[in-house]
């Protein structure tokens, strides 16, 4: 639920700026656990357990002041939410001048207290499906198990079929997720779930890919804010509910590639990357440690042999492109052949510069 006495403290604070009188806040036992004058704090209020027990405003008269333990003039009104009674909440001075203010105070009050639990109920629902979609792509659950734990998060497991992975510039709090659930225009049905510090995960119905692309454009936008950067993103291929995990995973590879390439990226349509990612880190080291490892400290000569194996064109037109001499060039892919011990008139040695540089770059 929420812990009213930290509640009725905000309780009186928002009121005690809207009239200029002394309010209070007991519990349903009657005891003071808020108060502009903070002498009555934790004492009993008696003329508060009538109110309760009736579920009626009260007037403290002065007689009732006389008869009643810890009264003062005012009125008294039960706090109901929901048809039950939960605290009450009183305003101090003459029963006939702060009667006026009695309809305003109590719903005001009432306002507060269901809003609050309004938020907590859509913050308790965001997490839970968070817990969910962990468990759905970390854990051996089986099918049937998470099937009946969407059930009870009225989740249609019918309706999701992939994941998208987006980098944020920042770490997103519950709020924030609510806010973007309200303004984004992906599908109805989206859910946002917040992954590490500073990621977020895209639940996705069936859609087509140019409203996914669409969508997922104007949110990075968003998101993004003022800075206008661009944020990656990396989307899983579609299948069946009990292939999330597996479209979790496409989805980490697919970002990790969107990094690099500055767009969003769809693992399906991944292709030399496919396989460079797929390679244990370790093993990736190992082949760049064989290959262009001592071109690694010679930066002028690795960047000329990128841009001569990217061009794929005349050395003339690579030698124009590095604004230098095309002798120039000539010698120094002659001291790159000589450095690496390959030749460039063999495909072989090609190709694996070219993987070695790619898997380079992607590290």
């Amino acid at each position: 639920m929420f812990d009213f006495q930290v509640l009725g403290a905000k309780i009186v604070d928002e009121l005690s700026n809207l009239i200029d009188k002394k309010v209070l806040v007991t519990d349903k036992n009657g005891f003071v656990i808020a108060s502009t004058d903070p002498v009555r704090l934790n004492t009993f209020h008696e003329g508060a357990t009538l109110a309760m027990k009736n579920q009626q405003p009260l007037h403290m008269t002065k007689e009732m002041c006389d008869n009643l333990a810890g009264v003062r003039p005012g009125i008294v009104m039960p706090i109901i939410i929901s048809d039950l009674p939960i605290g009450v909440l009183g305003v101090t001075g003459k029963p006939s001048e702060v009667e006026k203010y009695a309809k305003l105070v109590k719903k005001v009050a009432e306002l507060f207290i269901t809003d609050l639990i309004s938020r907590q109920e859509k913050e308790r629902g965001i997490r839970e499906i968070e817990f969910f979609f962990f468990d759905l792509v970390t854990s051996d659950s089986s099918f049937e198990s998470l099937q009946g734990r969407a059930k009870m998060l009225n989740i249609d497991t019918s309706l999701y079929q992939r994941i998208a992975m987006m980098q944020t510039n920042r770490q997103y709090e519950i709020e924030d997720v609510e806010n973007l659930l309200r303004i984004q225009t992906i599908h109805p049905e989206l859910k946002i779930i917040r992954w590490g510090l500073e990621r977020l995960i895209f639940l996705l119905p069936n859609i087509s890919k140019r409203e996914l692309i669409n969508g997922l454009e104007k949110l990075a936008k968003k998101i993004a804010g003022p800075a206008n950067s661009t944020l990656p993103v990396g989307i899983g291929k579609a299948g069946d509910f009990n292939q999330l995990k597996e479209s979790f995973r496409q989805s980490e590879m697919a970002h990790a590639v969107s990094a690099r390439q500055g767009q969003i990226v769809f693992e399906e349509d991944l292709k030399l990357e496919l396989l460079y990612y797929s390679i244990p880190k370790e093993v990736q080291e190992e082949f760049i440690s064989r290959t262009i490892a001592p071109l690694l400290d010679e930066p002028e000569l690795l960047h000329n042999l990128e841009i001569f194996l990217q061009k794929k064109s005349s050395v003339q037109a690579v030698a124009d492109e590095l604004h230098i001499h095309k002798n120039t060039l000539l010698y120094r892919l002659n001291k790159i052949e000589k450095i690496l011990s390959i030749s460039f008139a063999d495909n072989n040695d090609l190709a694996t510069i070219y993987t070695a540089l790619r898997l380079y770059r992607k590290i």
